[in-house]
């Protein structure tokens, strides 16, 4: 059975419940499973019109016209007849606060009888919303992401805007900046004045609400206009009007507003409500000139006619007008100052309000770009979203869907305000219903549907255009991979065996030959990747391109930058992570720690508790020194797969770098023995353990180790060269053997990687082997090709670090401890510290052969501060001796 598209509405007002309502609907007849994610962190139905509970905010519209379905105009009538009151009148004004329950029911309702649908009501705020494959990845403040398949943004109207008010009102306790979410309100004693600022109809609202015996109002506006009513006894509504073709100027649209008027006899109500089936088409005719100077000059005289109260509530106002209570004025606010017995507010028309309380009812604040909703902030960052030419939403298509700044055309539709600029009449509910039946359509035409193979997914989630058998070899290679085991290339290699054109197994394969040192041919795995990409999705395709730019540029600022933003837009390929961040696995994408570290912590909300990302985090926590928490996230990973080998390194570095030697290698022959067994980097485990049996001056133990465990034939090429020469030169250096044989060694190591090699960490390693069998000459050619590179690691780190090791061999250690003691960006080299470490060790050991034990035994104290090592101690204690002896540095 495939599994269920999932569809996100965000926003549980009367938007999202209206669109996941039609959502199950027209799911419903086809069949197919499918799961409304419906995110919201208030009560479902509600939003900012509808949260309302006092009995005096009233619906602007009739009951007989305020129905969910437009097939259904009754529907909203009947349930009041149910619910509220038998013989509620079809022409009456609903309370506001059964408009909500009733969206409820209605929601409820309609997904009991949609079968094959589900709805997952999460109580969180949408924060964030990225590509993911051809997938979306909507990201939640309680700090969860979830993979979509589609969205429908229902963000009902934006926060109240309080640009207007003065510094000194917007300080005030006494200014209610947001009237529908004050916490608290400003005392008003009788006899108090209040002040509403803006004159629509969420001042009809507040009106009501402060309005109590002894209170004086004062509205204001720029216009001094109070809402309208509409009629208690309406004529039969006009037909619409018939609009020219082609595009419309505004001259052109008043007139015929204006005439259809004329046509009704004068009544404007008639002329006004007829215009309302072709106001979203006229709206369109008009060019982005004529949109701009209707809001500047029509806007506010077009919205006071076109939404209107109930006549009661108008009566209500009016009657508080001419008794006194309610002053209208025809003025802006300019000034405010705090005084012991209210705020005293100026305003344009030169008088002045001593206000117990000033509460903004201006509305909604304009402007997408603007906006302080993340969400909005993050889909307008990332291109997902667009301005409308007015940025008062977001540019649609006429489906509703959102219009990209480059790339595929995003899963995701708005509906309600966010298209305003649009439509213009976006916010009513007859307007939103009809959005919302036609955005459902577009979704479940647009989404995949249940025909055809169900593609086979990572463990992560990512589908695979594969066969069936391919996929499933791959995601065992994959596997391997990620637990950092051998066989994985041989699995890759049977999924495209098994399917020659699977695109990403190919590229998978190239990337293991040139980064795992496998035995494939890269070229020819790149090449069959490159030919078959066009039958991939989106993602793969993207990945191919990440692997071409690894293996043609390997280090480079170009093919890291490929591999950062594509895990930007996938950040749940755990595989291009993995590339991404430098470990015993992959080189990473950036020389510098903090970069790496930044990555794999922003990516916590992504995989959450899982044991691969817990084992790399526990090597990023030791990277940090924050040992602790390193130590506790590899034993979670650990406790789940005992094989991780991520948190096997963590744990490793831990014991080392903490001085706990025996504990540490105990635990880790342990490991390798049964556990780690296959790992595909089981010699760089028993370089590990040698390193505690050289800080615990175990020599036998070493040496003994290296032929068993290190040793060609079982250990080649570039692991011979980072964990097999290192140990034998780091040995000599700290005296634990009088000669240093690396020959056998080196032979393994392919002779283009040691002069040009593939990073800087590779040439660090280089550089040491090959100055550790006296190479002059391919030192020297090493030092040139660094010197040329275009990585400043190489050219400012690797290749001083050639010259300071030919001191070295030309018999001038002096000069090559001031050179060591001087080298730039060793920590941009990659690797671990542990394995960086070996820089201090060749400087220790040329201190040493300068006879310049001050340098030697201040760096050996410096270590020993990080870390207790028996062998370093007794070291730095010879040194000592012979300084105050004066007798010639021993070497050990």
């Amino acid at each position: 059975m495939s599994a269920p598209v999932v569809v996100a509405v965000v926003g549980g007002g009367a938007s999202g419940c209206l669109a996941a309502a039609q959502l199950a609907r027209s799911v419903a007849v086809t069949g197919r499973r499918f799961t409304i994610l419906l995110v919201e962190p208030d009560d479902v139905g509600e939003g900012l019109a509808y949260r309302t509970r006092d009995p005096r905010h009233r619906l602007n519209v009739p009951a007989a016209k305020m129905s969910a379905f437009d097939d259904d105009p009754q529907h909203f009538l009947r349930w009041l007849r149910r619910h509220v009151a038998v013989d509620f009148p079809a022409r009456g004004y609903a309370p506001r606060q059964f408009y909500a329950d009733y969206l409820r029911h209605t929601l409820e309702e309609t997904l009991r009888a949609a079968s094959g649908v589900h709805c997952e009501r999460v109580r969180a705020r949408a924060t964030d919303l990225r590509r993911h494959g051809r997938r979306l990845r909507l990201t939640l403040d309680d700090g969860t992401s979830h993979p979509v398949d589609g969205v429908v943004l229902a963000l009902g109207h934006g926060a109240a805007t309080t640009s207007w008010a003065p510094p000194a009102l917007a300080r005030s306790p006494r200014f209610v900046g947001d009237p529908w979410r004050a916490d608290s309100q400003p005392h008003v004693p009788a006899g108090s004045d209040v002040l509403l600022v803006g004159s629509g109809l969420t001042m009809a609202d507040m009106a009501q609400r402060w309005s109590r015996a002894g209170v004086r109002l004062h509205v204001t506006s720029r216009h001094g206009l109070l809402p309208l009513p509409h009629v208690l006894d309406p004529a039969p509504p006009l037909a619409a009007p018939e609009l020219p073709a082609g595009p419309v100027s505004l001259a052109q649209a008043r007139r015929l507003v204006f005439d259809h008027i004329r046509a009704a006899g004068g009544d404007w109500r008639r002329g006004v409500d007829a215009m309302r089936p072709v106001t979203a088409e006229l709206w369109s005719r008009l060019d982005a000139a004529a949109r701009s100077s209707f809001v500047a000059t029509t806007m506010r005289r077009w919205d006071q006619v076109r939404h209107r109260v109930d006549p009661a509530i108008h009566a209500w106002l009016e009657q508080r007008r001419a008794e006194g209570s309610l002053v209208v004025h025809a003025a802006q606010v300019v000034d405010a100052s705090d005084t012991a017995a209210g705020v005293e507010v100026s305003l344009s028309d030169g008088s002045r309000v001593l206000a117990a309380a000033v509460v903004n009812c201006t509305g909604a604040g304009a402007g997408v770009r603007t906006s302080h909703d993340p969400l909005v902030m993050n889909l307008l960052a990332t291109g997902l979203a667009t301005p409308d030419s007015l940025d008062l939403g977001f540019a649609t298509e006429a489906s509703g869907r959102l219009v990209a700044a480059d790339g595929p055309r995003p899963a995701i539709w708005a509906i309600g305000p966010l298209r305003r600029g649009e439509l213009w009449e976006s916010t009513a509910i007859p307007e939103i219903r009809g959005q919302a039946a036609s955005v459902a359509r577009a979704v479940v035409a647009a989404l995949p549907g249940p025909q055809g193979v169900r593609r086979v997914r990572d463990p992560y989630g990512l589908p695979l255009t594969a066969s069936p058998e391919a996929a499933g070899r791959y995601v065992a290679g994959l596997g391997r991979i990620l637990r950092v085991q051998s066989g994985a290339e041989a699995l890759v290699a049977e999924a495209v065996a098994a399917d020659p054109q699977f695109a990403l197994g190919q590229a998978v394969l190239a990337l293991l030959g040139a980064e795992w040192g496998a035995d494939v041919d890269v070229e020819t795995a790149l090449r069959n990747a490159q030919r078959h990409a066009g039958r991939a999705d989106e993602r793969e395709r993207r990945f191919i391109e990440v692997v071409a730019a690894r293996i043609r540029e390997p280090g480079g600022a170009g093919s890291a930058a490929a591999l950062l933003s594509y895990i930007h837009a996938y950040p749940e390929d755990a595989l291009a992570v993995s590339i991404a961040v430098p470990t015993i696995a992959f080189s990473g994408a950036t020389e510098l720690p903090a970069e790496a570290w930044a990555l794999v912590e922003g990516l916590a909300a992504v995989y959450r508790d899982d044991w691969w990302y817990r084992g790399l985090l526990a090597f990023t926590r030791q990277e940090q020194e924050r040992w602790d928490e390193a130590a506790e996230l590899a034993a979670l990973a650990l406790a789940v797969e005992p094989t991780a080998g991520h948190a096997v390194h963590a744990k490793t570095h831990v014991h080392y770098e903490t001085g706990d030697h025996e504990a540490g290698l105990a635990w880790l022959d342990a490991w390798i023995s049964t556990c780690g067994s296959d790992s595909s980097h089981r010699a760089h485990f028993s370089w590990h353990a040698a390193l505690h049996e050289l800080a615990l001056g175990d020599d036998s133990a070493i040496r003994a180790r290296f032929s068993t465990q290190l040793a060609p034939p079982a250990v080649s090429g570039v692991r011979a060269l980072i964990d097999s020469a290192s140990l034998l030169w780091r040995g000599f250096a700290a005296g634990a053997w009088t000669s240093v044989e690396l020959g056998p060694v080196l032979e393994t190591v392919p002779a283009a990687l040691l002069v040009d090699p593939p990073t800087p960490f590779v040439g660090l390693h280089s550089a040491v082997a090959l100055a550790a069998v006296g190479d002059c000459r391919r030192l020297a050619q090493l030092r040139r090709s660094a010197a040329a590179r275009s990585n400043a690691v190489f050219t400012d780190t690797v290749a001083p670090l050639a010259d300071a090791l030919m001191h070295l061999l030309h018999g001038d250690p002096d000069r090559a401890t001031d050179a060591l003691i001087a080298l730039p960006g060793v920590e941009r080299l990659g690797g671990s510290a542990a394995q960086r470490e070996i820089v201090e060790d060749t400087t220790i050991y040329c201190a040493i052969q300068a006879n310049r034990p001050d340098i030697a035994q201040s760096l050996l104290r410096t270590r020993l501060d990080r870390r207790c090592s028996p062998r370093d101690v007794h070291r730095r204690a010879q040194l000592l001796t012979s300084q105050q002896t004066g007798r010639p540095s021993p070497t050990d």
